[in-house]
């Protein structure tokens, strides 16, 4: 009888607390039940809000880690202050060895004072001073202007891709327009286009928690191969960016019954946010 009690005393607090549970979820499910209900427009006004709220709540998390690191570094000894340096060194003997085996391969690049030459382009470097939270996703400023002979229009690029375009020039900065804002339009190819068909490319706007995003129209059929993502490039016809920089990713439709078809971009994601240096590309003809 005494194990019998209390076996039943042991079993009351695992019953009520199942019970405590059950009553936890029946708010939410009763939440997630009643947005279905609310109209798809008031659905829609909050997905953009919380859209919005991203791009403070990412910057915050930047600086937290850049302080994190200071403080990180600023707490090891001397002696790890050394170790830590010549890592540094060993990696940068390294990449600069790696930059030389790619140099060498590409014989339209020759290196200069004012930046470096990519075909009839001489590529501005330029750092990101500022960017604001509002226009986070759409513009960026750098530190190079009309002194530095930019003008509206030019290309800018970064790690052999695509970034955006000057958008207006001051002085010494300029504002750069991103190749993901709704406002940015372009003539590309199709890496894998023998013909060399102009397509048309668009940016489709993106948040901070979703996958930077474009538009292509005019794509032609005749490319379209097993079904594989075909990288999408820049073209001599858009006027201010050499060819074969890249722009993007378009996955072809299983079927498709016309000669040309529209398509996706999947944009750089990971170097449209975490932009630092940029080169601004600048005709000098041949």
């Amino acid at each position: 009888m005494k194990d019998s009690k209390k076996f039943s005393e042991n079993c009351l607090p695992v019953a009520n607390k199942r019970r405590n549970i059950s009553s936890y979820y029946l708010p939410l499910v009763f939440i997630v039940a009643l947005m279905w209900l609310v109209p798809a427009s008031f659905r829609n006004n909050v997905k953009a809000a919380f859209a919005y709220t991203q791009v403070p709540i990412y910057a915050a998390s930047v600086r937290l880690e850049n302080l994190r690191s200071a403080f990180y570094k600023g707490a090891l000894s001397k002696r790890s202050l050394v170790a830590f340096c010549e890592n540094l060194m060993r990696e940068n003997v390294a990449l600069q060895l790696k930059v030389a085996t790619l140099a060498e391969n590409i014989p339209d690049i020759s290196e200069s004072e004012q930046g470096y030459r990519i075909g009839n382009f001489m590529a501005k470097p330029a750092r990101v001073i500022r960017r604001d939270i509002a226009s986070w996703t759409n513009e960026l400023i750098v530190d190079v202007g009309t002194d530095h002979g930019v003008a509206e229009g030019m290309g800018v690029i970064s790690q052999n891709y695509v970034v955006g375009r000057i958008k207006s020039v001051h002085a010494k900065t300029s504002v750069v327009e991103l190749i993901s804002s709704p406002q940015f339009r372009m003539v590309v190819h199709a890496r894998e286009d023998v013909s060399r068909s102009p397509i048309v490319f668009s940016g489709n706007g993106h948040n901070l928690f979703s996958q930077a995003t474009g538009i292509a129209t005019n794509i032609p059929t005749e490319i379209v191969s097993d079904g594989e993502p075909i990288g999408l490039i820049t073209s001599e016809l858009s006027g201010v960016f050499p060819k074969n920089i890249s722009v993007g990713l378009i996955k072809p439709p299983e079927e498709h019954g016309n000669s040309f078809f529209s398509s996706n971009v999947t944009l750089n994601n990971d170097l449209l946010s975490k932009l630092y240096e940029v080169a601004v590309l600048v005709n000098i003809g041949d």
